[in-house]
């Protein structure tokens, strides 16, 4: 379907192009005063200046490359170890009932560790998008059980990078447990038995993490949740603020225990340096930018407002990315309500609804409205489904329903590795400007979703599994947040989700399909309490 566009006036042949250079030293009376008309007409007519990349980062307009720490890059470090005891002599008696001489024994145990080491090389455990294997070692003792320092050497020279000791824990149960206590780390085993079930206890009750598979919950999918775990606690927002208080009071407000507790950091900028960086990349031409929007243009089902328009938020995209390269970010928010008063939304022709939706594609956690609560919970969500949210407002509907509420969708909904979710292009503002992502969410096979919500300490977890009952906003030149999901949660209890929302805050996040269970057991992994409805 050809895309359907909005037209405008043309602009003068007397215009000049209206770059942020020239309207920044105006003040606000002077600004309000300028015609806006022909500002947008200066945009979408053909009278738009926009930059070259910046020299220091010049890959293309969102590419992964630009990301610090991107959490598809972020993998869970692995080190395999297997432990083995070969006796000083041979006899026989209750804990030994066959017996072979300490030479042959030490053969045997080389055998099973070379096995197994060939097996860990050739298939893997895990995903390999989750997992990264460092080198196998052997850990060997006696009847002693004492670990010795040329034992413990073996572990410590890639130390560092581990971030869990994956155990094969032949020979006794202690080893496993002074292993993790040793270097701090936790230990993992590849099934439940009677020995990881006493290594297990002992290291539980010394206050250590131990994770033993089930059938409940695969190896595979404690790895994924260990690596969950690692992009959250490695997560840096980029948050511009001239320090104004964020418009969404429920937001997490102590960021110095969000850093300590949990990993978490802000990275707070001033508006002027965002000011700065897209008042240059609005000064010259920048042909990735109309290259990647022709491309989002082409790619939807039908757009709203002008292409030269869209280049706009392209380019304030390539601003973003360049703050965060250069401040070691991988993730972002801006509250829209210190964001709108600053006039440069209206300087710049850009909202940042399309934003939140091209980093979401990414796996990028990308919250509105400065909201920690929202993005916290973005963060957990995609981690543990592999696809991109919508966020938004929630307000109760008739019919045990509610609703989600803001034009934050992204395309990659169902799934990173899958097509785009069909899109159009529409605008915030009522001038024409302001590109935003719309999808009707009923047009997917899936209905099952999973909403959340972290509260305002960062301590607790809202976790619900709802039923994709309507949507809104498709096939619409709507203004405003009005891309609408509506959820209904389990029968006879969304008055009780409903009201324990009210302890958490406002905004929530979903995805397609079922992540209960995951999130309950990443929340524990966290140390946040979970309060799971499903």
């Amino acid at each position: 379907m050809k895309p359907t566009t909005r037209k405008t006036n043309p602009p003068s042949s007397t215009e000049s192009p209206i770059t942020v250079a020239e309207s920044f030293p105006m003040n606000r009376r002077d600004f309000l005063a300028r015609s806006l008309g022909t500002a947008v007409a200066g945009a979408a007519g053909g009278g738009l200046v926009i930059a070259s990349e910046a020299p220091d980062h010049a890959s293309a307009v969102g590419k992964a490359a630009d990301i610090p720490l991107h959490p598809r890059d972020i993998k869970l470090c692995v080190k395999p170890v297997m432990t083995s005891l070969i006796h000083s002599a041979e006899w026989q008696g209750p804990c030994r009932w066959t017996s072979v001489k300490p030479e042959v024994e030490k053969a045997n145990v080389e055998k099973a560790f070379a096995s197994w080491s060939a097996q860990l090389q050739s298939k893997g455990i895990g995903r390999p998008e989750d997992v990264r294997l460092l080198e196998p070692a052997h850990v060997i003792f006696s009847e002693s059980w004492v670990l010795k320092p040329d034992q413990i050497a073996k572990l410590r020279a890639d130390s560092g990078e581990t971030d869990v000791f994956y155990i094969m824990p032949s020979g006794n149960a202690r080893a496993s447990y002074e292993i993790g206590d040793m270097f701090s780390k936790p230990i993992l085993f590849d099934r439940n038995s009677c020995r990881t079930a006493s290594i297990a206890g002992y290291t539980l009750a010394k206050g250590n993490e131990v994770f033993v598979p089930g059938e409940d919950m695969d190896l595979t999918k404690l790895l994924s949740l260990l690596r969950a775990r690692k992009v959250f606690r490695q997560t840096k927002v980029l948050y511009p603020t001239n320090g104004v208080p964020s418009f969404s009071p429920d937001t997490v407000w102590d960021f110095e225990d969000l850093r300590k507790r949990l990993g978490v950091t802000v990275k707070t900028i001033p508006y002027r340096e965002m000011a700065e960086q897209m008042s240059r990349l609005l000064s010259e031409r920048n042909e990735q930018a109309m290259r990647d929007a022709a491309e989002l243009v082409r790619k939807a089902d039908k757009t709203f407002l002008e292409q030269p328009l869209v280049v706009r938020s392209m380019l304030f995209d390539r601003c973003i990315r360049n703050l965060m390269a250069r401040h070691g970010c991988n993730a972002f928010t801006i509250d829209c309500f210190e964001f709108c008063p600053s006039l440069l939304p209206q300087q710049w022709l850009v909202v940042p609804c399309l934003q939140h939706a091209l980093f979401g594609n990414e796996g990028i956690a990308s919250a509105c409205e400065a909201d920690f609560g929202i993005l916290l919970a973005q963060r957990l969500l995609m981690s543990v489904s592999n696809k991109s949210c919508h966020q938004g407002n929630a307000d109760p509907r008739p019919g045990g329903c509610f609703r989600i509420n803001h034009s934050a969708p992204s395309m990659k909904m169902n799934g990173f590795n899958q097509p785009d979710l069909p899109y159009q292009l529409g605008r915030f503002c009522q001038q024409g400007w302001g590109t935003k992502v719309v999808v009707d969410f009923m047009n997917n096979a899936e209905k099952t979703v999973t909403v959340a919500r972290v509260d305002p300490t960062a301590r607790r977890l809202l976790v619900l599994k709802g039923t994709l009952v309507g949507s809104s906003g498709w096939g619409k030149d709507l203004l405003g947040c009005s891309v609408e999901a509506v959820i209904q949660p389990p029968a006879g209890r969304a008055d009780e989700f409903m009201r324990r929302r009210l302890v958490y805050g406002n905004h929530l996040p979903w995805v397609y399909g079922d992540y209960t269970k995951e999130l309950k057991t990443l929340g524990e992994m966290l140390k946040l309490e979970v309060e799971l409805i499903s």
